[in-house]
């Protein structure tokens, strides 16, 4: 595991809600995998002093890629990083997707900031479909940013303004009318009621798949506790144990 400062390389908007932060580390990309995390201290002063997680978005040689969008005090003092500028990375941390799903068909489904994994995943792996759901055309990634994904990709939004209106079930929901159950397997990340939706279509039709969880990871390594699950084995920290999981572990 990595643990030591970087330089920050580039750090810009990508789309009217998500930033880009690119940095260089050959040892964290060489080990990095779709679904994992790294976490990131923002400020060299210890202010914020708890590190925040995110999921790697891309690796390309010894470049990292995160995207992120600001939602608090630590968010957006990375918004605010230049080039040039340190910031000190932990990881990779937690357990990551399946790369091979047995010959089933492969359905990435994401919204808002769990996207960024499941690009990843689908630029390191061939998929069938690529479910994306935005609230609105601003959330919608640009089409390079997606050129290197192995499969077809859907949009939906919630007011319509780009691919299909609704919510990004609407388009899994049209998609299992084609396809047989058995011959499926689904991996999502987004937020919370979402991805329940989403393991909820998949209950009721007997598909298999695996979660993301985004749960509030402050120290990443399974010591404080803070982002713990249940499971059918009982309570575990999703940063040790996930933050992927499948299905049928969770209760």
């Amino acid at each position: 595991m990595v643990n030591q400062f970087v330089t920050v390389l580039e750090n810009r908007k990508v789309n009217g809600q998500f930033y880009k932060l690119i940095f260089r580390c050959r040892a964290l990309a060489k080990h990095a995998k779709p679904g994992q995390f790294v976490n990131l201290l923002v400020n060299v002063s210890y202010d914020p002093f708890l590190r925040r997680p995110f999921s790697f978005y891309r690796t390309i040689g010894d470049r990292i890629e995160i995207l992120y969008e600001v939602l608090g005090r630590g968010t957006a003092l990375l918004a605010n990083k230049k080039k040039g500028e340190a910031l000190k990375v932990m990881g990779p941390l937690g357990r990551g997707f399946k790369r091979i799903v047995k010959n089933k068909k492969r359905i990435l489904v994401g919204g808002g900031i769990g996207v960024p994994p499941l690009v990843f995943l689908g630029e390191r792996t061939v998929v069938d479909y690529f479910l994306i759901g935005a609230k609105s055309y601003k959330e919608v990634l640009p089409a390079k940013e997606l050129s290197r994904v192995h499969g077809k990709i859907l949009y939906s939004t919630n007011d319509g303004s780009y691919g299909a209106k609704g919510y990004v079930t609407g388009l899994l929901e049209q998609l299992l009318r084609k396809e047989s159950p058995q011959s499926l397997f689904i991996q999502t990340c987004g937020p919370r009621p979402m991805v329940q939706a989403v393991m909820e279509i998949a209950r009721q039709r007997g598909i298999e798949g695996e979660v993301s969880l985004d749960e509030t990871m402050a120290c990443g390594v399974g010591a404080c506790l803070g982002c713990v699950v249940e499971t059918r084995e009982g309570w575990v920290p999703s940063c040790t144990h996930g933050p992927v999981f499948a299905f049928k572990e969770l209760r």
